[in-house]
């Protein structure tokens, strides 16, 4: 199983930006087929502001995870950056959209060694992604997200469906797809943020079960920091 290497930019879940902010964001994720942790930000170019106009996003993450191939339970860990250039407007008075380009440099090891998996090495791969976040009804919003990576067939869709709860927090489903040419996994979870941690820092909690072909179904936890200064 291979997690997403990009996350969701959280308009809803983050605490409220000013003008010309920076967004901070972090998590991790775990499961019994691997592990994916981030630390990233995505920084208004020139005179834009977060939500409007051109942003530069930086992003750092680790990924486990362990799989079948020649020979079972093959161990990866990899590290990767994936800086990106994007641009982020208002589509209507209840809908934002965003589009990123970038390069992804990826170093993957793995035990024992497969020569069949194209993530092995070092690589440096073009992605893209897109967004789009919109109000649904009074007090909900949803988001979506599809993200793409040539070279090793890697894909990443997420729809997330957020009411709002007392003002300020946040609670509802969510659904993923993702794969590469190794595998095909699909996600159904259920996500609670808006948790305060300071005026301009929020975190999200998440649970949800898996399904990987050929594996049994199992669950997933994890959690997401957003912080903007």
């Amino acid at each position: 199983m291979r997690l997403p290497a990009c996350v969701l930019w959280l308009t809803a879940v983050a605490a409220p930006a000013q003008a010309g902010d920076i967004l901070l964001l972090a998590g991790t994720s775990d499961s019994s087929l691997g592990s994916y942790s981030y630390v990233g930000a995505s920084i208004p170019l020139g005179r834009s502001n977060l939500g409007q106009g051109w942003v530069f996003r930086q992003w750092l993450d680790r990924l486990t995870y362990h799989y079948t191939g020649f020979a079972p339970n093959i161990q990866a860990h990899a590290w990767g950056v994936a800086p990106a250039f994007g641009y982020q407007w208002q589509v209507n008075n209840s809908s934002h959209a965003a589009l990123y380009a970038g390069m992804r440099l990826e170093n993957t090891h793995l035990s024992p060694n497969d020569p069949s998996n194209v993530d092995r090495g070092t690589h440096a791969r073009f992605t893209l992604q897109g967004e789009l976040t919109s109000t649904v009804g009074a007090a909900a919003q949803n988001q979506f997200l599809a993200q793409g990576e040539f070279g090793n067939g890697a894909y990443y869709v997420r729809d997330r469906l957020a009411w709002r709860l007392d003002g300020h927090y946040t609670l509802g489903p969510e659904v993923t797809a993702q794969g590469s040419y190794k595998y095909r996994v699909h996600e159904a979870g259920l996500c609670f943020g808006g948790i305060a941690l300071t005026r301009r820092a929020s975190l999200l909690v998440r649970a949800g079960v898996y399904q990987q072909l050929d594996h049994p179904t199992g669950g997933t936890a994890g959690v997401e920091l957003s912080a903007s200064f």
